[in-house]
């Protein structure tokens, strides 16, 4: 999102070092080069309210490029810190539930900068729904009869053609499941106050006059599994439950309504803001300006992206190796570290219940290797061409 890159080439891989983290960050000099820098070099005022890299913690660190910097640095929803400006700021007590202060702070920024009459970019995010997700006392009784949602993969039977890490997890107990709905309904309510924070901050865009000049994204970081295939709740595999995000898109010429099929990342956030606002996009970036669909008339879909790459350090916690993917129009391909692959035909099987892999003939492996292989390696305008090639579709015996 910061630099518009693949993670091996920005290698922040992972939530900790060695494999990542705000330190690593930091210690490579990748914030030298961040969105916020190429928009504050083309006159734009800056600003970032929320949570930043894990990691970020008990620093009164500002990293370049921000004129206004509110960065959570530790704590919960109801006691917890904020970098203000260089200076650390506590919380504590029922006025100060986490997502209504970065509310706050938030408006406080688009109220600034529309006074200093100067085109602005807000980086804006709220740390709900994270664990342990405590809603705002208001909004505490919501959702009370709520059902986890619980689709074909939930707590799924036959695990047998899955990777060691998934076959070692037992089928869910009754308590488990409990517990997943009640998580599942107190992260309904954290998005609550999340809800109201956007509701606000349209509104002061509208008072400010500048609704109708401005772009809003909407999008997360990461998905969530609750129970599919037998996995306790988390977010780090590349399931579609976990890599799938939502995205939605307001301003000028934006139509309303409209929802498009293409394949679009994370990494195309970066390069999209610098287009809108008229900045250099550096020639690093891997990712593509969003601009052309944001168009009454955008690309068709056959002429945008037809892959993009999957890639995570392991995951202790869970046993997970490390992996590399690569994910179509309508396939999964996985490789772990350990060896193992999963492949998954999505529009025939879109809850991943029968990995294709071992049934993959030697000329349709090869070739999904070989894709998977040069994404993992691409950089710059090579990966947007790898992406674009035509798609591989494998034959399974």
């Amino acid at each position: 999102i910061l630099r518009g890159q693949y993670a091996h080439n920005h290698e922040i891989a992972g939530a900790k070092p060695p494999a990542g983290g705000f330190e690593k960050f930091r210690r490579l000099g990748l914030e030298r080069s961040t969105v916020a820098t190429w928009l504050k070099a083309r006159g734009y005022a800056t600003g970032f309210v929320g949570k930043y890299l894990n990691g970020y913690l008990r620093t009164t660190h500002v990293p370049p490029g921000w004129d206004r910097w509110y960065g959570f640095n530790g704590g919960g929803y109801h006691d917890f810190t904020l970098n203000e400006n260089g200076r650390n700021v506590s919380y504590r007590g029922t006025s100060s539930y986490q997502t209504d202060v970065l509310g706050r702070k938030a408006l406080g920024f688009v109220r600034w900068a529309a006074r200093r009459d100067r085109p602005f970019f807000l980086h804006l995010s709220p740390w709900a729904p994270h664990g342990p997700a405590e809603p705002a006392p208001r909004h505490a009784r919501l959702f009370a009869r709520t059902p986890l949602p619980r689709p074909p993969s939930f707590d799924e039977r036959d695990v047998s053609d899955k990777p060691r890490w998934v076959r070692d997890n037992p089928r869910l107990g009754r308590e488990e499941v409990r517990e997943m709905g009640r998580l599942y309904r107190n992260r309904l309510r954290t998005l609550r106050a999340v809800d109201e924070l956007v509701g606000r901050l349209v509104a002061a865009l509208r008072e400010s006059g500048q609704l109708e000049n401005t772009y809003i994204f909407f999008t997360s970081d990461n998905g969530f599994h609750m129970g599919h295939h037998r996995l306790p709740e988390g977010k780090w595999t590349a399931y579609e439950e976990d890599i799938r995000v939502p995205l939605l898109v307001r301003g000028p010429g934006v139509p309303e309504g409209r929802v498009l099929p293409h394949l679009v990342l994370n990494n195309d956030l970066a390069p999209t803001f610098g287009r809108l606002g008229g900045a250099r996009v550096p020639g690093y970036v891997d990712g593509r300006s969003l601009v052309l669909l944001l168009r009454r008339d955008p690309p068709s879909r056959r002429s945008w992206r037809s892959a993009f790459l999957v890639e995570a350090a392991s995951h202790g916690e869970s046993g997970r190796p490390g992996l590399v993917a690569v994910r179509t129009r309508g396939h999964l391909y996985v490789e772990y570290e350990s060896g193992e692959r999963e492949l998954y035909d999505l529009r025939r099987d879109p809850h991943q219940l029968r990995n294709l892999a071992p049934r993959l003939d030697g000329e349709s492996a090869r070739k999904l290797r070989s894709r998977l292989a040069k994404l993992s390696g691409c950089a710059e305008e090579e990966c947007r061409t790898l992406e674009n090639r035509k798609p591989v579709w494998p034959e399974v015996r």
